[in-house]
C-alpha cells in the first residue's frame, strides 16, 4: 500500500485521467470560459492599503465591473466570470491563497490520497458549519452537493467513481484512475457546496435562489446588471476570512469608460475588469489606489483542427509565424504591459518555461512558405469565432489583419461569450476562436483542461497523442519538480504541432478608494471581494 499523501502543505497538484464517455460538456466548461475571464482581476498587493480610520462594520461596498455570471449556481455557469461572485456566497471544500492559489484548508480541515496507486481522496470537514438557511453543512451534505454539481456535466471528472460520506465529518472519493489534480478541483466550482435543503426546494431554480455557507448571502439581483449580497452572520470561517461588510452591491458597467468614470465620480467604491489603458487617468486621483498585479491566463486562439484546412499543421503554424505578438498586444490593450506569450504559464509563474520563448518568431515570409507547402500559394479562408467584449474581439481584428498580409483571410463573427462557446463547440461553427484561457496553478489540471482529448475546447480536435501520454504522466505525478520536466515536454509538442495560438499575457488593474482596505492580489484573476472592508 502506498503512503497517505498530504496536501495539507503541499502546493495543489491537479491532473485528470482521460476515461469515461464524451460529451458537449466533458472536462470543464467551468474552464470553458473562464476562458472569457482574461480581464477579470487582481487588487494591491498591500494588504490594507489606503485605507484610514477604522473598517465600518455597517459599511456598504458599491462595486463596479464589466463581468456578468452565467449562473450564480456554481456547476450551472461556463463563465470564468461566476467566480467573482460565487466566492461570496460558497465555502469551497479546500481553499486557495489568492496571491499564490496555493492550497490550505476550507470547509475541509485535512485531506491526502491513499490506497493502491492514490485512488482513494479522503477529507476531513470541520464541525459546526452551517449553511445560509441553517442547514447543517456535514458529509452527507458534501456528498449531495459534488453528485449534483457532477450531475450537471458542465464540471467533469471522469475519474470519480463515487463520493461517500464515512462518518458526519469524512468524506472518501473512490477513483478509478489516478487523479493528482483532484485537490484543485476541489478548490473550484465543484468544491463550492450548495445547501442540500435549498437545492431540494428550489430544484432547477437553485441558480435564482441561491445558498451556500459563505461569508455573504444572496440578497437579490437584476440579471446582467446588478447583484447584492449581505452579510452572513453565523458565517465560521471555512477559507475566506468573516465578512466585514454589512452589504456589497456590484453593478455590471460594460462600457470602459463608464467603468473608469464609476470610480471618479464616487459612484464606486471599488473596481475591477479594468482596462490597462485605463490605469494612468486613474492614478492621477488622489483618492484612489491602482494597482497592476500578475495573473494567470493567456489571450489566445483556439483551434477545431479537425476541420479542413486547419487539419494540417503547416497551416496552424503558418499561423503562428504570421503574427507580431507584441504588436498586437499593444494595440488590443493599449498599453505596452502586455507580454507576449508563447505558452500558458506566464513569466515568473512556477511552470514558466522560457524555453517556449519566441517558439514561432514573427516571420511573414516563413508563413506564406508554409501556405504554399500545405497546397494553398493563393492563400486560404477560415471561419472564425470572437468573443463579443474587449479584449477578444479586438484581438480577433487584429489577428485577423496579420494573418491576411499571409494569405490567411478569415471573417471572425462575434457574439456573446457564452453563445460563441456554444457554436464553437457543440456546433463547430468556426475552425478559430478568438478567447481566453484562465490558466491553472495547478499544471496536471491545466493541460487536462486545455490540451487533453477531454478539454471542453478540444472537442472537434484530433487528439494528439504524444500529448495524451505526457498528460497522463504529469496527472500521476505528483512532485511540482518533476512536474515541471514534463510541462517543457508538452511545451515543445505544442510548438511542434502549434495546437492553438497563444498571443500575450496581461496583468489586471483594479482600483478603489483610499477608505476601501484589505485588497489582496488575486493569481487567478478573480478578485476575492470577502477580504475587503470599508471605513
Amino acid at each position: 500500500m502506498n503512503p497517505r499523501l498530504s496536501l495539507r502543505s503541499r502546493y495543489p497538484i491537479t491532473r485528470f485521467q482521460n476515461h469515461g464517455k464524451r460529451g458537449p460538456h466533458v472536462l470543464v466548461a467551468a474552464f470553458a470560459l473562464s476562458a472569457l475571464v482574461l480581464s477579470g482581476c487582481s487588487s494591491s498587493a498591500t494588504g490594507t492599503a489606503g485605507g484610514t480610520g477604522p473598517a465600518d462594520p455597517n459599511a456598504e461596498l458599491k462595486v463596479a465591473t464589466s463581468h456578468v455570471p452565467a449562473s450564480l449556481d456554481p456547476c450551472a455557469g461556463n463563465i470564468g466570470y461566476d467566480i467573482d461572485y460565487l466566492q461570496l456566497m460558497y465555502a469551497p471544500l479546500i481553499d486557495a491563497e489568492p496571491a499564490t492559489q496555493k492550497l490550505r484548508p476550507g470547509i475541509a480541515s485535512e485531506w491526502g490520497f491513499s490506497g493502491p496507486d492514490n485512488l482513494t481522496f479522503e477529507m476531513t470537514l470541520q464541525n459546526g458549519l452551517t449553511f445560509h438557511d441553517g442547514t447543517t453543512l456535514d458529509a452527507a451534505a458534501v456528498k449531495a452537493s459534488m453528485e449534483h454539481c457532477l450531475s450537471l456535466g458542465i464540471v467533469s471528472v471522469p475519474t470519480i467513481k463515487s463520493v461517500e460520506a464515512t462518518s458526519p465529518d469524512q468524506i472518501k472519493i473512490s477513483l478509478s484512475a489516478p487523479t493528482s489534480g483532484l485537490p484543485g478541483w476541489l478548490n473550484g466550482r465543484l468544491g463550492m457546496i450548495v445547501s442540500p435543503t435549498a437545492l431540494t426546494a428550489a430544484g432547477t431554480d437553485f441558480a435564482n435562489k441561491p445558498v451556500g455557507a459563505g461569508p455573504y448571502t444572496f440578497t437579490s439581483a437584476v440579471p446582467n446588471s446588478s447583484y447584492t449580497f449581505s452579510r452572513f452572520d453565523d458565517y465560521k470561517p471555512a477559507g475566506p476570512p468573516n465578512p466585514q461588510l454589512a452589504k456589497i452591491q456590484i453593478q455590471v458597467i460594460s462600457n470602459p469608460t463608464a467603468l473608469t468614470n464609476a470610480l471618479t465620480s464616487n459612484a464606486a467604491d471599488f473596481a475591477y475588469g479594468l482596462t490597462p489603458s485605463s490605469a494612468p487617468i486613474l492614478e492621477r486621483n488622489p483618492n484612489l489606489n491602482v494597482s497592476h498585479d500578475p495573473r494567470l491566463g493567456v489571450a489566445l486562439v483556439v483551434i477545431n483542427n479537425k476541420n479542413p484546412v486547419v487539419n494540417d499543421v503547416r497551416v496552424r503554424l503558418a499561423m503562428q509565424y504570421a503574427l507580431d505578438r507584441k504588436a498586437i498586444a499593444r494595440a488590443a490593450l493599449d498599453s505596452a504591459e502586455g507580454t507576449a506569450a508563447f505558452g500558458q504559464y506566464p513569466p515568473g509563474s512556477q511552470f514558466y518555461d522560457e524555453e517556449t520563448e519566441d517558439a514561432w518568431p514573427y516571420d511573414p515570409e516563413k508563413a506564406k512558405s508554409l501556405l504554399a507547402e500545405a497546397g494553398y500559394p493563393n492563400g486560404v479562408t477560415v471561419r472564425g469565432l470572437a468573443g463579443n467584449l474587449p479584449p477578444y474581439s479586438t484581438n480577433a481584428v487584429l489577428v485577423g489583419e496579420q494573418w491576411e498580409k499571409v494569405g490567411i483571410k478569415v471573417d471572425f463573427v462575434e457574439m456573446s461569450g457564452p453563445q460563441a462557446i456554444t457554436e464553437f463547440v457543440a456546433h463547430n461553427s468556426a475552425d478559430v476562436f478568438s478567447v481566453g484561457w484562465p490558466t491553472r496553478a495547478s499544471a496536471p489540471l491545466n493541460f487536462e483542461a486545455s490540451l487533453g482529448s477531454r478539454s471542453y475546447f478540444r472537442q472537434n480536435s484530433v487528439p494528439n497523442e504524444e500529448l495524451e501520454k505526457l498528460i497522463a504522466l504529469l496527472n500521476n505525478t505528483y512532485d511540482e519538480s518533476a512536474q515541471l520536466d514534463i510541462v517543457k515536454q508538452i511545451n515543445q509538442v505544442v510548438i511542434k504541432s502549434a495546437e492553438y495560438v497563444p498571443l500575450y499575457f496581461t496583468p489586471d488593474v483594479v482600483a478603489y478608494t483610499k477608505n476601501v482596505h484589505g485588497a489582496v492580489p488575486a493569481l487567478n484573476g478573480s478578485p476575492n471581494l470577502t477580504y475587503l472592508s470599508k471605513s
